[in-house]
C-alpha cells in the first residue's frame, strides 16, 4: 500500500448550533518559485485563493464551563455498545508512488538506549485519561451517549495564569483540563464541546491549541465533520490575556460545496495551526463526504486570518475579519484531478515559541511527500507578506523542495503481553498491534532563521521485516525573497531503538533547545511517555517520564471499530510547548488509574529545565 491518508469515519449525523456563512470571492492564482541557490529547487504549486466571512458563534467562559471533578471522574465508567465515538474506524486511500522512490529505501537503526532515570528538575503528573473523557461527554437523558473515543488527539500549551503563575492545558479527543506545573488541577476536566459552544452530539475532531506571548492570548481550535453537511472549522479565541477567563467562538465553513472537482460536500481534516507576527494560520486537509466520490481527496487549504485583527474582534474592539483561503490543489508531490486526489497533503504550519524570532513578513509550512511508502524530498512553502493580512490583501505563496534522509511509511508498532480485559471478550489473548502515525510532517516550530520538524518512518525494515517505527527529525534555514522561497537542511537524522517510538513532537525555546517527546511501545515496553533531549540535534539517552503498565486495550482493537490484524488507533500526535525556561510534554500511554470497559488509555503530561 502507497501513501496511506487518514479520513474520519463518521458514526452518527451531526447537528450544529445555526447555519454558518458561506462566501467566496473567486479568483484563480497558479503561482511558481522563481530559480535561486541554498539547497533546494523551485517547487511549482497550483493554488487559488478566495475569501469568505468568519461567522461569531457565541462568548463562553472557561472559568464556569462546568467539568468534573478528577475523583468523580476516574471512576469506572461503562459505555454502550452504541455509545462510542471514534474517529478511529479510518478510510485509507492508496496512492501510486512517483517514479524513481519506492519501498526499497533501507533506513538503518539508530542506538538510543533507554534510561529510566529522568532529566534533573523534570516534573510530572497523569492527565486526561479515557474514562475522565468519556464520563464528561455523556448527553442529556433520550441522547444516545457518545461515552469513549479513540484516538485521545493531543494538543498543549502553556503560558502565564492572570496570577502570572504557568497554566498548562491537556487537550484531547473529547475533553480538556488545565493544571499547574505541580499537576494540581486549575480547569477540571471539561467536554470539548462545551469550549465552542455546541451541543453535545457535535462530533468534534482534532484539538489544537496555542499561547501568543506577544499579544498574550489563547488560541483553541477544533472541527465538525458533517455528514454530509455542513462541515465548519471554530476557533475560540480569549478576549483577555487570562487563560481561564472568557472567549469569543468563531467558526467558518470547510464544506466546500462548490468545489469544481464535483466530491463536495466536504470536510477539513487534521485541522493544524501555526502563527507569526502578522497573522494566525490553520491548514486542513479537504476530503470528500459523499462516499466513493473521486476524487475523494482535494488537497490542502491553508486558511489564513490577520492576528490582531482575530484579537480585536474577540475583545469587541474591532470588526470581525474576513478569512482568506488558499486551496493547494498541485506541487511536486502531486495534483488533485476529477478522477485522482493526488493533491497537496498535510502541509504543517509554524509556530514560534515565547522569546523566539519571527520569520519577517513570512509564514512558513513544511511538508513531506506521504503520497509514497518511501521518499527522501521535504517541500518548504512560504506565505509572503503576511502583513497584508490586517488590510485584507492577500499574501503570495511560494514553494521550494529539498532533497533530505530517507524516510518511509512506519509499521504497526508491537506491544508487550499483559492483560487484555476487553480483548478476551472476543477471544484475544495476544496484544494488538498499535497503529503508527503516516510518515507526515507533524508540529513545525520556527525561530532565529530556522524550521524544526519531526515525522514517523520505519527504521531497520527489510523485505522480510517490517522495521520498528523510529523518528525522523530535521532542521532547515528557509529564506524568503522577492524571487521566492529558498531552503537548505542544516541537519537531520533518526531517533530509534529497538522499541516503537511513535508520534514524535520536536519542542524547542527561542533558541532550538528543548526535547522530543513520543509515545513507546514494542515487546519489552507496555506504550510509554517518553523523550530525549535536543540541544541543535537529540542527545540521548531516551528518558521514560511515565511507563505504562498495561497493552492498549480499547475498543479500536477490536470489531466493529477495528482488528487486531489492523491495530489500534493511537495519536494522532503528541504535545508540547515552552514557557519561562521549561519544555511541557504530553504523551498517551497506558496508566495505573482505573479503566473503564472500552477504554483504557491515559495522557502524561511532564515538564523540564530548558538549559
Amino acid at each position: 500500500m502507497h501513501g496511506h491518508r487518514r479520513a474520519v469515519s463518521l458514526l452518527s449525523s451531526l447537528s450544529l448550533a445555526g447555519a454558518v456563512l458561506f462566501g467566496v470571492t473567486a479568483g484563480s492564482t497558479p503561482a511558481s518559485a522563481a530559480p535561486h541557490s541554498g539547497g533546494s529547487a523551485p517547487s511549482p504549486i497550483q493554488y487559488t485563493t478566495s475569501t469568505q466571512p468568519l461567522q461569531t458563534v457565541g462568548t463562553v467562559d472557561f472559568g464556569s464551563l462546568s467539568g468534573t471533578s478528577a475523583s468523580a471522574s476516574a471512576a469506572n465508567h461503562t459505555a454502550t455498545a452504541n455509545g462510542h465515538r471514534s474517529k478511529s474506524a479510518t478510510t485509507r486511500l492508496g496512492r501510486p508512488p512517483r517514479g524513481g522512490h519506492g519501498t526499497e529505501r533501507k533506513i538503518s537503526p539508530g542506538s538510543f538506549s533507554i534510561q529510566k532515570g529522568n532529566v534533573a528538575g523534570e516534573i510530572g503528573f497523569p492527565g486526561v485519561t479515557g474514562p475522565e473523557s468519556a464520563s464528561v461527554n455523556v448527553p442529556p437523558p433520550g441522547v444516545t451517549p457518545f461515552a469513549d473515543v479513540e484516538p485521545p488527539d493531543q494538543a498543549t500549551c502553556v503560558g502565564p495564569d492572570a496570577s502570572g503563575r504557568p497554566i498548562v492545558f491537556d487537550f484531547v479527543n473529547d475533553a480538556i483540563a488545565g493544571y499547574s506545573t505541580s499537576g494540581t488541577q486549575e480547569m477540571a476536566v471539561t467536554p470539548a464541546y462545551a469550549l465552542f459552544d455546541q451541543p453535545s452530539s457535535a462530533f468534534m475532531s482534532d484539538p489544537r491549541c496555542y499561547y501568543d506571548a506577544p499579544t498574550h492570548r489563547w488560541f483553541f481550535a477544533m472541527f465538525v465533520a458533517g455528514s454530509p453537511a455542513p462541515s465548519t472549522q471554530f476557533l475560540a479565541v480569549s478576549t483577555s490575556a487570562d487563560p481561564l477567563g472568557t472567549y469569543k467562538v468563531f467558526a467558518y465553513d470547510t464544506t466546500d460545496a462548490n468545489n469544481p472537482l464535483g466530491d463536495c460536500p466536504c470536510f477539513g481534516d487534521f485541522d493544524q495551526i501555526g502563527a507569526d507576527a502578522n497573522g494566525f494560520y490553520v491548514t486542513t486537509n479537504e476530503f470528500s463526504n459523499i462516499p466513493n466520490a473521486a476524487p475523494g481527496f482535494n488537497g490542502t487549504d491553508i486558511w489564513a486570518l490577520p492576528k490582531q485583527g482575530l484579537e480585536a474582534a474577540a475583545s469587541g474592539t474591532g470588526a470581525v475579519p474576513a478569512i482568506t483561503r488558499y486551496a493547494v490543489t498541485s506541487d511536486a508531490f502531486g495534483a488533485s484531478t476529477p478522477t485522482v486526489g493526488d493533491g497537496p497533503y498535510h502541509l504543517s504550519p509554524a509556530a514560534t515559541p515565547p522569546g523566539g524570532t519571527y520569520a519577517p513578513d513570512t509564514e512558513y509550512f513544511t511538508e513531506s511527500n506521504s503520497e509514497l511508502n518511501a521518499d527522501n524530498h521535504l517541500i518548504v512553502y512560504a506565505l509572503q507578506g503576511t502583513s497584508l493580512l490586517a488590510s485584507g490583501g492577500t499574501p503570495t505563496l511560494t514553494a521550494t523542495e529539498l532533497t533530505s534522509e530517507p524516510y518511509a511509511f512506519p509499521p504497526n508498532a508491537t506491544q508487550k503481553a499483559g492483560p487484555l480485559p476487553l480483548g478476551n471478550t472476543y477471544g484475544v489473548t495476544t496484544p494488538p498491534t498499535i497503529e503508527a502515525d503516516f510518515n507526515a510532517v507533524q508540529q513545525t516550530t520556527y525561530t532565529d532563521g530556522r524550521l524544526y520538524g519531526e515525522l514517523d518512518t520505519a527504521i531497520g525494515a527489510t523485505s522480510s521485516s517490517p522495521g520498528v517505527d523510529g523518528i525522523d527529525w530535521f532542521v532547515l534555514a528557509p529564506q524568503s525573497s522577492a524571487a521566492g522561497v529558498s531552503a537548505s537542511i542544516v541537519k537531520q537524522g533518526y531517533v530509534a531503538n529497538s522499541q516503537n517510538l511513535l508520534y514524535p513532537d520536536l519542542i524547542v525555546d527561542g533558541s532550538g533547545h528543548g526535547y522530543l517527546d513520543f509515545s513507546a511501545s514494542g515487546s519489552a515496553e507496555y506504550p510509554s511517555a517518553e523523550y530525549v533531549a535536543f540541544h541543535s540535534q537529540p542527545t540521548g539517552p531516551i528518558h521514560v517520564a511515565a511507563a505504562g503498565v498495561a497493552p492498549e486495550d480499547g475498543f479500536t482493537c477490536y470489531p466493529p471499530f477495528g482488528t487486531p490484524a489492523s491495530g489500534c488507533r493511537w495519536g494522532d500526535y503528541s504535545g508540547g510547548a515552552v514557557w519561562s525556561g521549561r519544555a511541557y510534554m504530553m504523551a498517551e500511554y497506558i496508566p495505573p488509574s482505573p479503566r473503564d470497559t472500552e477504554s483504557n488509555w491515559g495522557t502524561f503530561v511532564w515538564s523540564a529545565p530548558v538549559h
